[in-house]
């Protein structure tokens, strides 16, 4: 189906439209797609309106497989919007790493920060893991190959001197690792998403760890990766498990530079609405944490002109 996209060229009016405005999530038991479905709802209620830029359009949350899939599908034009890491955000713009040859990627803008997501490496009680070390061996899902999550956890295996190859890995998103976890087929996963995630909720029957990332570690990476930071997985966010040393990130909502002024503008102010707040509330408990206060934290890439234009506005208008 097609994407709803304007294409704007000097300052002539958008030239084409389309009825279908998809927003790049991730797996169904993660965090980025209730995020991204209450967004697409928020978009859609304000696309009634006859005089917005969003008129006409019904915005989509769809899955995907994360953030690296969805930095490559904005850029080129697929999708309208989607959820990206920033860190791999900021290696699609910059063309590093696995899009060192995509030029096409350097189109990704911003139009918010959202929220931070951490890195949790979800264990079995049982599997005789208590730190990363004794993952050696053992049969762990680091999600499907085109995820952030998998690039972050390569990062985390070889700040302990660790590779794929000293692991069993599996590909999977979470939602297809519930079953293994329950009857043994895995020791553990690995996410990078927010917290709680449904992923894990859903586990803790069976008896679960998540593993700490030693505070040196975690500060070699963070030198290393400007946009990973250090955090925490706070106490009882998972019913029994305490607080847990991490790494994290900010997750971005992003859109192709060809995006036309007026309508980023739009899809800024509607994601910051009264409306859409209260469906992010109602929608996943990190919807709270998306403030206008903390829409420029950890971005990595340029703003949006659209986006930067809201922003200017609403600085104005608190003068």
């Amino acid at each position: 189906m097609p994407v709803f996209l304007m294409i704007q060229a000097g300052t002539a009016a958008p030239v084409c439209a389309f009825e279908h405005f998809r927003i790049g999530t991730g797996g169904s038991t993660g965090v980025y797609y209730p995020i991204g479905k209450q967004i697409a709802t928020g978009i859609t209620m304000q696309a009634e309106q006859k005089d917005s830029p969003l008129h006409g359009i019904i915005a989509i949350a769809q899955n995907s497989a994360g953030s690296m899939e969805n930095a490559r599908m904005v850029s080129n034009g697929e999708l309208g919007a989607g959820l990206v890491q920033a860190d791999i955000a900021s290696y699609a713009y910059n063309g590093q790493r696995e899009f060192a040859s995509e030029p096409h990627s350097a189109k990704l803008r911003a139009i918010a920060s959202l929220y931070s997501e951490k890195f949790q490496m979800v264990v079995r009680k049982d599997a005789g893991i208590r730190s990363y070390n004794d993952l050696r061996g053992k049969r762990i899902s680091v999600d499907e190959p085109g995820s952030g999550t998998r690039l972050v956890t390569e990062i985390v295996l070889s700040a302990y001197g660790l590779t794929e190859n000293d692991i069993l890995p599996q590909y999977l998103k979470p939602v297809f690792t519930e079953d293994k976890m329950k009857n043994g087929q895995l020791q553990g996963f690995s996410m990078m998403a927010g917290t709680p995630m449904a992923a894990v909720t859903k586990l803790l029957p069976v008896g679960l760890h998540l593993l700490a990332i030693d505070p040196f570690i975690a500060e070699n990476i963070t030198r290393r990766y400007p946009y990973l930071t250090k955090g925490n997985i706070e106490k009882d966010v998972y019913s029994g498990i305490s607080e847990t040393p991490t790494i994290e990130v900010y997750a971005l909502f992003v859109v192709n530079s060809d995006m036309a002024d007026d309508m980023a503008y739009a899809l800024t102010e509607v994601l910051f609405s009264r409306k859409t707040k209260e469906l992010l509330v109602q929608g996943h408990p990190q919807g709270k944490n998306i403030t206008l206060a903390s829409a420029l934290n950890g971005i990595s890439i340029p703003l949006h002109p659209g986006a930067r234009r809201f922003y200017d506005d609403i600085k104005t208008s608190r003068q």
